[in-house]
């Protein structure tokens, strides 16, 4: 058996059983089916879409893992980027499925500000990519990268895109994304590309009200978040981005926008914070904006530390939001639910249940398996309003019965991550006796893997130490651990 470290997980491959134990055998031989040793996600997952056109396909982005597809007809997550010989390009920054063409995506990528920035572009749903190099960079696992979507297409005419950037302002193609222009006549041009010290978050989502177009002659009115505090969190076009007005009110200066929805009636959810996360926020709120009126109204659920990040609608439901807390680190954080524009709300993880019979490490040691932390990846199936997602620093979490909690009743969540394996491998021995693998990882520990196509038990206790740095056993007595 044969171990590799891959970008994406840790693969392993049982070589012809004609290969003798002496024989020196290239990694890539044909003899060699290299498959990932299981593990279940294990990492940040920060942005989750669902096509709006097409049921049952969806896109998720890892912040150093590359994206997935979820394919219906397998019922797993398909890798994107594994073909990608870029290592930058396994930090997705924005994702975006194309609202008119179901077979087109596009994602933002660039691990850092020291990696180079691409606009990646497929027609056949990430099997295969073009790519754009662009002057302006990513930040798909800095500070900042659970705000979002940045890449936003223009549902009346898609070869329009717009993308927010961390550093150099907003960005727009005119040529389904073969070609980027800065956007000259927005107000705010970027801080530039910071030499040291703290990045920057930019722009943090663009949003299109596709009310106010015609198809095939683009929408009029869209919305640009701010990231960088200061001034405002808001931006409105209402000339398809030919001049830009700030949109006085809402939260107050020095908060970051976060994350923003609108809805058929054209009354726009926006989430923001004292801080941009994943850590660090220490206030936040849910603002409500009618953007017909301009009336806002903060509609935050509660106002203990910590803030809020993602934000969902369902389809054809006016007034119905779900919106997902973030470093609310005790009691933990939650998601909060409400159907009548954010007068009442409902907390659902104090009802909620969790099986994670698929990847018990979820468990940690505990009697229970935790709700999760940074929850920034929110979303709801516009084609079934009881399947919604949202993830965490280590996994995703799916229900088949949100609207139960209408009626009071628990709502029931899986891991939705059958084909993710995002994970930060450190390091791996393979003892002669014993379990076949013996791993050390970054954020969940380690694990030893009785059975490399089932995920493990439990992580590496007594101590729990975060990452596993290094691992080996005695030469003599292979059941003897050091890690």
């Amino acid at each position: 058996m044969d171990f590799r470290l891959t970008r994406r997980g840790l693969g392993f491959s049982t070589a012809g059983a004609a290969v003798l134990a002496a024989t020196r055998v290239r990694a890539d031989d044909p003899a060699y089916v290299w498959k990932n040793v299981k593990v279940g996600a294990g990492g940040f997952i920060p942005g989750v879409v669902f096509s709006p056109i097409e049921r049952g396909l969806a896109y998720a982005r890892s912040d150093m893992g590359g994206a997935y597809r979820f394919d219906a007809s397998q019922d797993r997550w398909i890798p994107l980027n594994d073909a990608s010989p870029i290592s930058g390009d396994f930090g997705i920054e924005s994702i975006a499925p194309d609202p008119v063409n179901p077979d087109v995506v596009y994602a933002a990528v660039g691990v850092s500000r020291r990696d180079p920035g691409a606009i990646l572009r497929s027609q056949d749903r990430g099997t295969t990519w073009r790519r754009t190099d662009t002057p302006f960079r990513m930040g798909g696992n800095e500070d900042g990268r659970g705000l979002g979507e940045r890449l936003a297409i223009d549902p009346n005419d898609n070869r329009i895109v717009y993308f927010g950037s961390r550093h150099d302002g907003l960005q727009r193609s005119t040529d389904a994304g073969a070609t980027w222009a800065k956007v000259e006549s927005f107000p705010l041009p970027g801080l530039g590309l910071p030499e040291s010290g703290p990045t920057h978050a930019g722009l943090a989502f663009v949003v299109f009200d596709p009310t106010t177009g015609v198809a095939g002659q683009g929408t009029r009115t869209l919305f640009v978040g701010v990231g960088d505090a200061g001034g405002a969190v808001l931006y409105r076009s209402d000339d398809a981005g030919a001049s830009w007005r700030a949109v006085e009110g809402g939260p107050r200066t020095g908060w970051s926008a976060a994350k923003a929805v609108i809805d058929g009636r054209g009354v726009l959810y926006l989430t923001a914070n004292i801080g941009v996360g994943p850590n660090g926020v220490a206030e936040g709120g849910v603002w409500r904006l009618d953007t017909r009126t301009n009336e806002w109204r903060d509609i935050t659920p509660d106002r203990p530390s910590g803030g809020f990040m993602g934000i969902a609608l369902p389809k054809d439901q006016p007034g119905t939001v779900l919106v997902s807390t973030l470093n609310r680190w005790s009691p933990g954080d939650t998601l909060w639910r409400t159907t009548d524009d954010g007068r009442r709300w409902t907390s659902l993880r104090e009802k909620a249940t969790r099986d994670v019979s698929a990847t018990p490490y979820l468990y940690w040691g505990n009697s229970e398996p935790s709700f999760g932390w940074w929850i920034a990846a929110l979303a709801i199936d516009p084609f079934d309003p009881n399947h919604a997602v949202y993830g965490t620093g280590a996994t995703l979490y799916a229900t088949a019965n949100l609207t139960d909690a209408d009626r009071n009743r628990p709502t029931a969540w899986t891991p939705w991550v059958e084909g993710i394996e995002q994970t930060a491998v450190i390091t791996l021995v393979s003892p002669p006796e014993g379990p076949p693998l013996l791993t050390g990882f970054g954020d969940i520990s380690g694990f030893a893997h009785d059975d490399l196509t089932v995920s493990p038990r439990l992580q590496f206790t007594t101590p729990v130490f975060a990452n596993c740095n290094q691992i080996d056993y005695a030469g003599r007595a292979p059941s003897i651990v050091v890690r």
